[in-house]
C-alpha cells in the first residue's frame, strides 16, 4: 500500500510515523524547501489525547525524545487585567492515570524535527491537484512536474489546504476578525524580572476591555536538552485595530507595531516585546471552520487544520494528533477495503473535530 501525506507540520509526520512503523510505504510532501526555511511556531500545549497519539504512532525512542525535550508544564492558566492583576485562574490537575495520557508543553520546532526523523520527506513540492483513477487509486500532481500515484492521499496541509478546496469545495473557513502578532523573547534574567509571575508558571492571558489581549507563556526545558528557554508572546487585536497592526511588513516592523498596540498597558509588556528576536516575529489572522456534513468517501481524506481549523485555545494540536492516530489505527487494523477504514475515520473525526471547534469558539 502506498500513501501520500501532504504537509510536514505535526499531524502529517505523526501519521507517517505510525504507518511506516506498521510496514506501509509513505511519502510526505512539503511545500517548504527545507525543514527550517521559516519559523513553525513556538511553545504549544499538547493535551492528553495528543500524548496518547504520540505514544500510539511513534517508535518508543522518538516518543521518549519528545517527552525529554518538553518543557515545564506550570501549575495553571491565569487571566490578568491590563494592570496585571490575576482575575481568574484555572489550576492544571496532576496527571493521575498514565493510561489516560499526560499534558505536555513542547517547543513546536523541536517536536516537528523529532516527528520527521527517518521519514521520506520531499521538500519543495507544493501540491497542485489530484485525479481519481479508474482502478480506485489517486494520482497526485505537484509543482515542478512531479506526479505520484497512491492508494490514499491525506491532506495535512493546514488551514489553507488546497486538497480540501478540491475535495470539499463547499467547506468554509471564516475569519473571526482578530489579528495576531506573535514572537518569542529569550528568557534572560531581565526578561524574567519583567514578565508577570503567572507567565513563568504556566500560561497567562492579559485581557483588555476593548478586545485586545496578550497571551504570555514561558518555555523552559525541564531536562536541559539544548532547547533555548524563551517567553512566547502574542498581541491580539480586534478588527478595528487590524489596519494599524497590518501596516508593518517585516519582523522588526511587526515587533514595534505590537509594542505600540499595548503602549497604554504596563511598560514591562512593551519591553518584553521589544526585547524579542525580530526574526521570530510574524503575524496571522484568526480563523475557524464551519461544520462540514459527511461526504462520499474517496481515496483522498483530510485531517487537522485542513478540515477543522479552530480558534487557538490550547487544544488544536492535540486534536490534529488524535486525527493522525485514529486514521493510522483504522488503516492498520482494516481487514477489508481501504475506503471502509477511511470512511470510519472520517465519521468519527467529523464528530469530535467539530465539537472541538465549537468548544474553542466558546473558550475564545
Amino acid at each position: 500500500m502506498d500513501i501520500i501525506v501532504v504537509g510536514a507540520g505535526l499531524a502529517g509526520p505523526l501519521l507517517a510515523q505510525g504507518l511506516v512503523r506498521a510496514g506501509l510505504r509513505v511519502a510526505v510532501y512539503e511545500r517548504e524547501a527545507a525543514v527550517d526555511q521559516r519559523s513553525q511556531g513556538y511553545r504549544i500545549h499538547v493535551g492528553q489525547e495528543g500524548d496518547l497519539a504520540l505514544r500510539a504512532c511513534l517508535p518508543p525512542e522518538l516518543y521518549e525524545r519528545a517527552v525529554a525535550t518538553s518543557g515545564v508544564l506550570g501549575s495553571g492558566v491565569s487571566f490578568l487585567d491590563p494592570q496585571l492583576q490575576v482575575v481568574h485562574r484555572l489550576e492544571v490537575p496532576p496527571d493521575s492515570d498514565d493510561s489516560a495520557g499526560q499534558h505536555l508543553v513542547v517547543d513546536r520546532v523541536t517536536l516537528r524535527r523529532i516527528l520527521l526523523t527517518g521519514l521520506d520527506v520531499r521538500h519543495g513540492s507544493p501540491f497542485e491537484r489530484y485525479e481519481l483513477l479508474d482502478d480506485g487509486r489517486v494520482r497526485v500532481f505537484f509543482a515542478g512536474g512531479e506526479v505520484a500515484d497512491a492508494d490514499l492521499l491525506v491532506a495535512a496541509d493546514g488551514t489553507h489546504s488546497r486538497i480540501r478546496v478540491q475535495l470539499l469545495p463547499g467547506a468554509e473557513v471564516v475569519e473571526t476578525g482578530q489579528f495576531l502578532i506573535y514572537g518569542k523573547t529569550p528568557l534572560t534574567p531581565r526578561v524574567r524580572a519583567l514578565a508577570p509571575a503567572a507567565a513563568l508558571d504556566g500560561f497567562s492571558i492579559v485581557n483588555g476591555p476593548d478586545g485586545r489581549y496578550m497571551p504570555l507563556a514561558a518555555f523552559e526545558s525541564r531536562t536541559g536538552t539544548g532547547v533555548e528557554d524563551y517567553l512566547m508572546w502574542v498581541v491580539g487585536v480586534p478588527g478595528s485595530l487590524r489596519p494599524v497592526a497590518e501596516s508593518a511588513a517585516d519582523g522588526p516592523g511587526l515587533q514595534e507595531a505590537a509594542a505600540e498596540l499595548i503602549e497604554d498597558w504596563p511598560a514591562a509588556l512593551g519591553e518584553l516585546v521589544r526585547l524579542g528576536d525580530p526574526q521570530s516575529v510574524h503575524s496571522t489572522t484568526v480563523r475557524t471552520a464551519e461544520p462540514v456534513p459527511p461526504w462520499r468517501t474517496v481515496p483522498v481524506t483530510v485531517m487537522g487544520d485542513a478540515i477543522h481549523t479552530m480558534v487557538p485555545t490550547g487544544n488544536s494540536a492535540a486534536v490534529a494528533m488524535r486525527d493522525a492516530a485514529l486514521l493510522c489505527s483504522r488503516i492498520v487494523e482494516c481487514r477489508g477495503p481501504l475506503l471502509d477504514a477511511v470512511r470510519e475515520y472520517e465519521a468519527e473525526m467529523l464528530d469530535y473535530g467539530f465539537a472541538a471547534v465549537a468548544q474553542s469558539l466558546r473558550g475564545a
